[in-house]
C-alpha cells in the first residue's frame, strides 16, 4: 500500500470548517457532510452554549459581545486542539461571526485548516431566520443587511465558496466536489470519507 506522500496526494483534512452568515446552512449541512464522511460533527455555538452554561442569546444579554468573542476563540482554538490530540477528523460549524473576527481567521490559517463559506443570497438568508428565535444579533431586516454587508468581505476570504441557497443535500454534494491542487500540478479532492 502506497502512502499518500509517496502517491503525491495531500494528507486528507483532520478538520474543516463551516463559515457564513446566520441562515446560511452551517449545522444543517455540517452535520450532513460529517455524517456522509463519517467524521465528527462539532458546532461551536453548542460548544459555547456548554462552557457558559447559558443559551448564547442570554450571554450577549448579560456580558456583552466582546466577552462573548473571548469565549468563542476560547472554544475554537478547544475544538481543534481536541481533534488534533484525538486524531479524530471533524467538519466543525462555526458561528456566524466567528470568522469576521480576524484573531479567528489568523488562527484557522495558521492552523491550515479548509475554510468553506456557505455563501447564500441575502433575501433567502432573511427568509430562513426571520423564522427562527434565539439570534442575539439578529433584530430587524435593515440591520439584518448591514450586519451582512459588514461581514461579507470577511467571508470571502474562506478558502472555499459553496452557494448554500439549494437543499442541504445538494450543498453537501458540491462540498464533496471540490478539489485542491498539490505543487505538481495535480488534484485531488479536498476531503474524502473515512476508511472503514
Amino acid at each position: 500500500m502506497q502512502s499518500a506522500s509517496s502517491r503525491n496526494v495531500p494528507p486528507r483534512p483532520a478538520i474543516l470548517c463551516l463559515a457564513g452568515f446566520m441562515g446560511s446552512g452551517k449545522t444543517t449541512v455540517g452535520a450532513l457532510l460529517a455524517r456522509q464522511l463519517a467524521w465528527r460533527f462539532v458546532d461551536l455555538d453548542e460548544r459555547i452554549e456548554a462552557a457558559a452554561g447559558l443559551r448564547i442569546s442570554e450571554f450577549f444579554e448579560r456580558y456583552g459581545e466582546p466577552a462573548f468573542r473571548e469565549l468563542e476563540h476560547e472554544q475554537l482554538r478547544t475544538a481543534l486542539g481536541r481533534a488534533v490530540e484525538l486524531r479524530e477528523p471533524i467538519v466543525l460549524a462555526l458561528g456566524g461571526g466567528t470568522f469576521a473576527q480576524p484573531i479567528n481567521r489568523e488562527f484557522l490559517r495558521a492552523s491550515g485548516v479548509p475554510v468553506i463559506w456557505l455563501d447564500c443570497p441575502i433575501d433567502l438568508l432573511f427568509a430562513r431566520c426571520a423564522t427562527m428565535t434565539g439570534r442575539p444579533l439578529f433584530r430587524d431586516e435593515t440591520n439584518f443587511r448591514a450586519l451582512h454587508a459588514q461581514r461579507l468581505p470577511s467571508y470571502q476570504l474562506a478558502d472555499y465558496r459553496v452557494d448554500s441557497s439549494p437543499e442541504p443535500a445538494a450543498v453537501v454534494a458540491d462540498i464533496l466536489s471540490l478539489s485542491v491542487a498539490t505543487p505538481g500540478g495535480k488534484t485531488h479532492l479536498l476531503v474524502e470519507k473515512r476508511p472503514s
